[in-house]
């Protein structure tokens, strides 16, 4: 099993692996970024209002 794991880490080219992690990270900052470039929005304030603990 683990030779096969080695293997297929070997044979993945370098450019898929960094596709993967890209879509990954955007996928992982969505959110953030969705303030960030469209703006905070009337649902996003109450989310803020609503869900914030304290």
């Amino acid at each position: 099993m683990r030779k096969a794991v080695y293997s297929l880490a070997r044979e993945t080219p370098p450019a898929l692996v960094y596709a993967i992690f890209i879509l990954l990270l955007m996928l992982a900052t969505a959110p953030a970024l969705r303030i960030v470039l469209l703006g905070v929005s009337l649902d996003d304030l109450l989310q803020l209002r609503c869900f914030n603990p304290g």
